[in-house]
């Protein structure tokens, strides 16, 4: 006999995201899998090759995730017991989070909404104590942030720049460099929301010779010989399942990039016309944004419904949508660090109250995003005050 709750719940047409895979990533896990060549084998070393090759840089040294990544890459930069890091209020927890299991104490910079929502660079100014030591700028939504200005505010105060180009594949700094290779390091990450996916796994990208050796150390128990331990270190090694997997999905990572934008680029066409209630994202250059994420801000005063009714009235549709973030600060894992009230991050408290991201994916179908474009116009349509 069905539950009742399944009879009632809305079934799922279109979800916020799904991964590319063909029938090439079995075949080629299952052929790792048939070599017993399971860790440090040839797939990640030709997945790093590449991947440094694609990116720009000397170096790409490959972890189990991209939280793994933001804690290897600060271990690595000496950041420890003391230190600041400064972090958007809106992002992912771990680009916060992961300077706390060094001891340091991440500092929230507000975000900006005239810029597709990343960080302000002005309060990353406000921000800086004689403690900060790094300032890791997220590239939101694959939108690579104002790094001409971060950088020339790091020169001034001696401080390292990780990119948290975690959503970023393949975006461009006014329409030239790659993300992940604008600050001293960065990081990427491919769970199965990103344009490339091996599941789990990230990337470490770096020109500095130095850091790149201790990153690689780092991730590997800090293991410089078979059992000689020169520093502390972590199990975070990239699975070889994980670098076959991600040697085709690189074959794919421009096509699906591509993909992004054409869906995106429908999304903001129609939403041009509805434009008192719902604010379609700008980007700097073409090219500066992947779509990770297509995150709109909804004219709440304008409608009778908060942005919570309307995910759920999206939901009754079979349309997923969802708040991609909320405010850093306000989070209770932050709580012992006594951070600055809501008016202290006004622009990040408004995203917090008015923003939604849609689905969009490379194997989205026209049938799928006409669902969502549908839904949306109804919706707002209806809840117009």
């Amino acid at each position: 006999m069905n539950d009742p709750k399944e009879i009632l719940a809305p079934r799922l047409q279109v979800p916020l995201s799904r991964p590319w895979f063909s029938e090439l990533e079995p075949r080629a896990a299952f052929e790792v899998v048939e070599s017993g060549w399971l860790i440090f084998g040839p797939r990640v070393a030709e997945f790093e090759r590449r991947f440094a090759e694609i990116i720009g840089v000397r170096h790409a040294i490959a972890v189990n995730s991209g939280s793994s990544a933001l804690l290897v890459v600060q271990a690595a930069a000496g950041i420890g017991p003391g230190d600041e890091v400064i972090v958007p209020d809106m992002t992912f927890v771990s680009t916060a989070t992961s300077s706390m299991f060094l001891g340091a104490r991440p500092v929230f910079a507000d975000i900006d909404l005239d810029h597709y929502y990343n960080i302000k660079v002005d309060d990353i100014k406000r921000r800086i104590t004689p403690k900060t030591k790094a300032i890791i700028p997220v590239h939101y939504a694959g939108h690579t942030a104002d790094m001409d200005t971060i950088m020339s505010i790091a020169e001034k105060h001696g401080l390292t720049v990780i990119e948290d180009a975690a959503e970023a594949h393949l975006s461009t700094y006014r329409g030239g460099p790659l993300a992940g290779s604008l600050g001293h390091a960065a990081v990427f990450s491919f769970t199965p929301s990103k344009p490339m996916t091996t599941g789990e796994g990230g990337m470490i990208t770096t020109d500095d010779d130095e850091l790149a050796e201790r990153c690689r150390l780092i991730r590997n128990f800090g293991d410089t010989d078979r059992f000689k331990w020169d520093l502390l270190g972590f199990n975070f090694r990239m699975p070889e399942v994980m670098g076959a997997v991600g040697l085709l999905q690189l074959d794919r990572l421009s096509a699906a990039v591509e993909k992004r934008r054409q869906l995106a680029e429908n999304y903001s066409q129609v939403f041009a016309d509805l434009s008192d209630l719902v604010f379609t994202p700008q980007s700097r250059h073409p090219t500066d944004i992947n779509y990770q994420l297509y995150t709109t801000c909804l004219n709440v005063d304008a409608l009778n419904i908060d942005r919570d009714t309307f995910i759920a009235l999206m939901m009754e549709r079979g349309v997923s949508t969802r708040l991609y973030y909320p405010c850093l600060h306000r989070q209770r894992v932050f709580a012992q660090f006594q951070c600055l009230d809501d008016a202290s991050y006004p622009e990040a408290v408004e995203y917090a109250r008015t923003a939604v991201s849609l689905p969009i994916f490379p194997t989205m179908t026209e049938a799928e995003q006409s669902l969502v474009i549908d839904s949306v116009q109804d919706i707002l349509l209806r809840h117009r005050r």
